[in-house]
């Protein structure tokens, strides 16, 4: 059994090392044929171009924008945050949001080859590259996450060395462009009532609610209003715009689990009432966190207009 063990072992070894020398062939001869005169680093990167910046540099632990476009070795394109390009190569949705992408260094959530360009950039430089498959591990030890190479494209467009005092700047300076003087109600929590229908305050009921969630750039990623999405073009024929039925509760966190929904949505709606339509803006905590989701980016500040339909209208 010591011996099949050590057979085995020495065959998935062996299997790793032709698969990698595979990948190394194909490399090589695209580079051969395509670019040459390449800029080949020692872990595999294969530098096509560089534009030096000459802003900040991109430090361990902090974060930065980057306008990004990577395609495979065939010339098919497989991401992108330019709309442009998108709508010249017709993969374009509205219900993608296009614009820099922010990402994270020093916490294990890019590929290696991906962070070691990085390191080398300052705001304002261009890059492309070959990026290895060798170098998509997600974390030192991790096992590769592609087998093929892809090139990329990266300008880094700004650091955020303090993600916190980033979405604290950014809410501020929208706030005072759409609402002047309107501050935040709760820390890192704004709220504007825009019409006040003057009904009792809702204790335990179930209300229906109208909304429209937006980024600060002003996309917009969802809605229950059918007019809305269809002007936005995100209008889902499968979906039915009902109202969202929402439970209150005067446990907060009760209501936040019971009606799985984000914790400033649930802020809004404990300010509101009957007939009453709301704008409340929140920082990332009170969203989707550093994580994100399917269509949000991580450390996003979010945007809802709200309305709760007046009490005969209930449920």
């Amino acid at each position: 059994m010591a011996v099949m063990a050590l057979v085995l072992f020495s065959c998935a070894v062996e299997a790793d090392e032709n698969v990698r020398a595979v990948q190394e062939r194909i490399l090589d001869a695209y580079v051969d044929l395509n670019c040459p005169d390449a800029d080949r680093w020692d872990s595999g990167i294969v530098m096509l171009s560089s534009e030096a910046g000459t802003g900040d540099t991109l430090n361990k632990y902090e974060a930065g924008f980057f306008e990004l476009t990577v395609k495979a070795l065939n010339g098919n394109y497989t991401e992108t945050t330019d709309e442009d390009l998108a709508r010249r190569l017709g993969t374009f949705s509205n219900s993608t949001h296009y614009g820099p992408k922010l990402l994270e260094l020093g916490y294990s959530s890019n590929y290696a080859g991906i962070e070691e360009v990085i390191y080398k950039m300052r705001v304002g430089g261009k890059v492309e590259f070959i990026l290895p498959p060798w170098l998509t591990n997600v974390g030192e030890g991790a096992a590769p996450s592609l087998t093929v190479s892809s090139i990329y494209k990266m300008e880094l467009k700004e650091v955020v060395e303090d993600l916190l005092q980033w979405q604290k700047d950014t809410m501020k300076a929208y706030a005072n462009t759409h609402y002047p003087g309107l501050d935040t109600l709760k820390e890192n929590f704004y709220f504007k009532k825009l019409v006040d229908a003057g009904a009792d305050t809702i204790e335990n009921a179930t209300v229906n609610v109208r909304y429209i969630g937006r980024l600060l750039d002003g996309w917009v990623f969802d809605t229950n209003i059918a007019d809305t999405a269809r002007k936005y073009g995100i209008h889902d024929k499968s979906k039915e715009y009902t109202a969202l039925s929402v439970q209150f509760n005067e446990d907060f966190k009760q209501m936040v689990e019971d009606n799985s929904l984000v914790e400033g949505f649930c802020m809004a709606l404990k300010e509101m009432s009957y007939g009453d339509k709301a704008f409340t803006m929140f920082y990332s905590e009170y969203g989707y966190s550093a994580s994100g989701s399917e269509s949000i980016g991580p450390y996003q500040p979010l945007i809802f207009w709200l309305y709760i339909e007046p009490e005969e209208e209930t449920e």
